[in-house]
């Protein structure tokens, strides 16, 4: 793989994190406007149908319609349960607790690698997974104080279990994005998703599908919220997947806080405080130093006489 080529799987990767930063702004405001089980069935649909048109007009076809199913059952862990779980927990704790427990994710998947002998992450990849995850803390940490005192154990429980399913969702994709299209894939997990959903829903309510008295503001926020936190940042993931580790793609996930926190500024009045500042450069830095380590260990690949040392 070449430098060129291993950037745009990194770039990629960032782009699903803004993404996934971005969307959840959106999915807080049009909380506002649905139950959340309702929500995620709208989300999932506007995904769909977005997807769909980007898969005409580019003509992508895949090679495997039998990877793509089996691929497709990993809807049910996310962004079926993990989204669920995720909305569920979001409903009862503040945002910003939300993103604090959700920036575990990174640690899960490095953990998840290991524990499941898919890949033995190297030491120096952990460390920086729990750097992360420790600098989303800082950005996020310093607005628990407003979280009111009493924190919900249960809003605490569901995200964690969302964060665990997502983690699991990625470790496993990442064994078979290398050999599917993101796109076709991607519609079949979210068709999955779609019955899943609907399941959830029909299990927990009354079984009605028309929410009462939404503006025409909220349905924008919902199915804005749907194309930008499901369609753009899965796609994005999935083609980052194609070129990185599970460890080293979901180090990246330390990045959603930071751009969330960006866009909550201008659209929710949120100011970033001198520790969040602090979490943020971490952040980056981590990303940078691994960066860095990549494209290292790829030259030594590319060129296995780099790794000799002039006594060898």
């Amino acid at each position: 793989m070449t430098a060129p080529r291993s950037a745009i799987f990194i770039v990629a990767a960032i782009g699903a994190t803004f993404c996934w930063g971005a969307g959840m702004t959106l999915t807080k405001l049009a909380l506002g406007h649905f139950e959340p089980s309702l929500l995620l069935l709208v989300q999932l649909l506007a995904s769909i149908a977005f997807l769909l048109i980007i898969l005409l007009a580019t003509g992508i076809r895949t090679t495997s319609w039998s990877q793509v199913l089996r691929n497709s059952g990993l809807g049910v862990l996310e962004p079926g349960l993990a989204y669920f779980l995720g909305l569920e927990g979001l409903n009862r704790i503040s945002a910003a607790e939300a993103v604090v427990l959700s920036s575990t994710e990174s640690i899960m998947i490095v953990l998840l690698a290991w524990m499941l002998a898919i890949e033995r992450p190297r030491g120096v990849v952990l460390l920086l997974a729990i750097v992360g995850a420790a600098g989303a803390v800082l950005v996020a940490g310093s607005h628990l104080q407003h979280a009111g005192g009493s924190l919900s154990l249960w809003g605490d429980a569901l995200v964690l279990g969302g964060v665990l399913s997502a983690a699991i969702y990625v470790v496993c994709s990442s064994r078979l994005a290398s050999v599917t299209q993101p796109l076709p894939a991607l519609i079949g997990q979210q068709v999955v998703a779609v019955v899943f959903a609907t399941g959830i829903h029909l299990a927990l309510t009354d079984g009605g599908f028309s929410p009462q008295s939404v503006p025409t503001s909220g349905w924008l926020l919902a199915v804005s919220s749907g194309i930008v936190q499901y369609a753009c940042a899965f796609w994005l993931y999935l083609w980052a997947l194609k070129g990185l580790r599970a460890d080293e793609a979901g180090l990246y996930l330390s990045l959603i806080p930071v751009f969330g926190l960006m866009i909550a500024m201008p659209v929710l009045g949120e100011r970033l405080t001198a520790m969040q500042w602090m979490g943020t450069l971490v952040i980056i830095g981590t990303i940078v130093v691994l960066t860095r380590l990549r494209d290292e260990q790829q030259a030594v690949l590319d060129d296995p006489n780099k790794a000799r040392s002039p006594a060898a």
